[in-house]
């Protein structure tokens, strides 16, 4: 009775058919997916957690999807209960039971990968500077450097950048990150990947016209200059596409100023300022890398490595078989 349910769970007629159903869900889920791009954040990761908060019926492809997925499951399992079975009861054509045990092993493996990424890996966003950013898993990340590379009419090509990786053990190590190059741990499981990244402005550097001194002025680190305080308060863009800086001159006895400064020397009317009776000019930019990145969490990485290898085997036994 028990061996007539199995080979009922495990004809391959239904497995065919299961099979082509879980495709048709797969054409469905993305034609919804591309004519709903609003349900969806930017990068969507694998996260089925994502379908059930809450539950919508525009997501109907995706819960019978689940439903087929788990049928062709049994339907894998029983087949390889069934060849199971049959190896202990024949003793010709075992190679090609054995083959079928490999590969259903194989699928059995792949599908069972996915639902556990799908449910138990994570994914999210993250802003790297040279300000440490805490990443679960991995540690303080901080970005070196960014530098992007385009084609000959102007286009981006490819966005390189340098991390500084301090891990929670203590070691302290660099990474080079690129489009199509993640930075990977922990056997692949975890991973960073870049999205973008540019130079981003955020201070400035005065020269002092009457002998040569230059200040660093970064937001909210005031410089002591003569008798009074000059603060950065920000760098902004203005509608003359020209970013401009905001100082705030504090001297005692006097109220609090604020100056504004053009940041572009070929503006020599505007690109300077006057406090206590000193004229400073702009000189350049001060500027940090600012790098995008999606941080991607697959807890299912040694499962997914052990169905190549079982289907691996599977194959070369094929091709065996097939000699």
């Amino acid at each position: 009775m028990i061996y007539r349910i199995i080979e009922i769970l495990g004809n391959r007629h239904a497995g065919f058919i299961l099979c082509l159903i879980v495709v048709i869900n797969l054409t469905a889920g993305s034609l919804v997916m591309n004519m709903n791009p609003e349900l969806y954040p930017p990068f969507f990761p694998f996260d089925l957690k994502f379908f059930f908060r809450p539950v919508l019926a525009v997501h109907w492809w995706l819960y019978l999807l689940l439903v087929t997925f788990g049928l062709f499951a049994i339907n894998m399992m029983a087949c390889l209960i069934e060849s199971l079975a049959r190896i202990k009861n024949t003793t010709t054509g075992r190679l090609r039971l054995f083959i079928g045990i490999f590969i259903h092993t194989a699928l059995i493996l792949t599908m069972t990968a996915h639902l556990y990424d799908g449910f138990y890996g994570n994914s999210g966003q993250a802003t790297l500077s040279p300000e440490p950013t805490s990443i679960a898993g991995i540690g303080d990340v901080s970005a070196l450097s960014v530098h992007s590379t385009h084609h000959p009419d102007g286009s981006l090509k490819d966005t390189e950048a340098i991390l500084n990786i301090d891990r929670p053990d203590g070691r302290s190590t660099r990474q080079r990150i690129a489009y199509n190059e993640p930075a990977t741990f922990e056997g692949g499981q975890r991973e960073i990947i870049i999205q973008g990244g540019q130079q981003r402005p955020v201070g400035v550097v005065l020269i002092r016209k009457n002998d040569g001194k230059t200040f660093d002025m970064m937001p909210y680190q005031p410089q002591q200059i003569n008798s009074g305080r000059l603060t950065l308060k920000g760098v902004y863009p203005s509608r003359m596409k020209v970013l401009i800086a905001q100082f705030i001159w504090e001297k005692i006895s006097e109220p609090p100023r604020l100056l504004t400064m053009a940041l572009d020397n070929g503006m020599v009317r505007h690109n300077k300022i006057t406090v206590a009776d000193e004229v400073l000019g702009y000189k350049e930019m001060l500027e940090v890398p600012v790098v995008a990145v999606m941080t991607r969490y697959n807890p299912a990485i040694p499962i997914i490595l052990l169905s190549l290898m079982v289907a691996s085997i599977g194959t070369l036994l094929q091709i065996y078989y097939a000699r």
